[in-house]
């Protein structure tokens, strides 16, 4: 995140209404977004303790639907959209040709023949500009619609009961996600269950007029179980501790797709697709060059991203998220590392301003809920 540039960011919805509650803003990917409002360690341990909500609704949706949209999707990402089913969900990715990862996102089934595409706000543009010129070659229709289904997630290990106190019909047991369509607060909206903090988490997708009567009915409805809103520094913390990379921080079109390790995002077993005979590639050989894997550190010094990753003084990886972990009590970081290197228990050191600091390779995630 950086300084705020003033006129050149888009805003939420929600930005006044989040600033009457104290929210101190930053800059991420082109928004100005909340980072804070109580602290992050507070907000941080809320998430973890009970339940938090946090706006993202600078996501963006892409709606595809018509005869020929299960082939034309299906060319275009990793996982196979064939197998998705009314209500069901997938996580998958964009690649480049020679299959570095062009965008991560999650592919929703609304019905057959009819998807909606949910965005990180760092690659939304980039993607509906690379799909929507072949909406003219088939029988298929490439709608950008971020409008209609901004995102507010609740988050926490008391989220289903937030949820069941705010949705109009039950909520039943879902899956990651998949999703029901219910009525909060006079607005008919999705929720998808979704984490991004490694706890149980439902992203409510509601259109951007009705955003703030959702926002305050779950504020309201949800101070029965402690509910705190949390911005984007709670959330890194959160999610660098469950081990979910970010895109344009820890993934980038520089990282083959199975270097990430979002195996959930990839199907081995479909046709074709663009970056696919680079995905097979790797897997045919039985190793891949470098993996984001985890390093817990000694001291309290986190490291920097893109400080270098050292074993007997060779360089073997490169940080890209560090932080002291709340919850577990120790500096903890994401690197890429060189294969040969990355088992757990391997020790190694990282360069940081001219200092070394000591640590040892862990598996992802760092923190799994009970």
């Amino acid at each position: 995140m950086g300084e705020i540039a003033q006129g050149k960011l888009q805003r939420t919805p929600l930005y006044d209404c989040q600033k009457e509650l104290g929210a101190d803003s930053a800059e991420f990917f082109g928004w100005e977004i909340a980072r804070c409002f109580s602290g992050r360690s507070e907000e941080h341990r809320s998430v973890r303790d009970s339940v938090g909500l946090i706006d993202l609704s600078f996501y963006g949706a892409i709606k595809i639907g018509g005869k020929e949209s299960v082939q034309f999707l299906n060319g275009l990402v990793t996982n196979d959209v064939k197998t998705l089913a009314k209500g069901k969900g997938m996580r998958a990715a964009f690649l480049t040709g020679h299959g570095k990862v062009k965008a991560l996102c999650r592919v929703l089934c609304f019905d057959e023949g009819e998807y909606l595409i949910v965005n990180d706000p760092q690659t939304h543009e980039q993607i509906y500009k690379y799909i929507f010129p072949f909406s003219y070659a088939g029988d298929f229709k490439v709608e950008e619609c971020s409008d209609l289904y901004r995102i507010l997630s609740v988050q926490g290990r008391k989220s289903l009961l937030v949820m069941k106190e705010v949705c109009f019909e039950p909520v039943p047991s879902l899956a990651e996600h998949e999703w029901i369509k219910t009525i909060i607060a006079g607005q008919h909206v999705m929720v998808v269950r979704a984490s991004h903090t490694g706890e149980l988490g439902y992203d409510i997708l509601v259109p951007a007029d009705g955003l703030k009567d959702v926002w305050d009915f779950l504020l309201l409805k949800g101070s029965f179980h402690s509910i705190v809103p949390f911005g984007l520094d709670a959330l890194d913390s959160l999610r660098i501790e469950a081990g979910i990379p970010v895109y344009g921080v820890d993934v980038d079109e520089s990282n083959m797709m199975l270097e990430v390790g979002l195996a959930d995002a990839v199907s081995y077993k479909k046709g074709c697709y663009t970056g696919q005979e680079a995905v097979a590639m790797a897997t045919y050989r039985g190793h891949i060059s470098k993996k984001l894997t985890g390093l817990t550190l000694t001291g309290d010094k986190a490291p920097s991203p893109g400080d270098k990753v050292s074993k007997d003084g060779k360089t073997i990886g490169y940080v890209t998220s560090a932080i002291r972990s709340e919850t577990l009590g120790t500096v903890i970081a994401m690197a890429y590392i060189k294969y040969g290197f990355f088992d757990p228990g391997t020790e190694v050191e990282i360069n940081t301003w001219d200092e070394y600091l000591t640590g040892s390779v862990v598996e992802l995630p760092f923190y799994k809920a009970v």
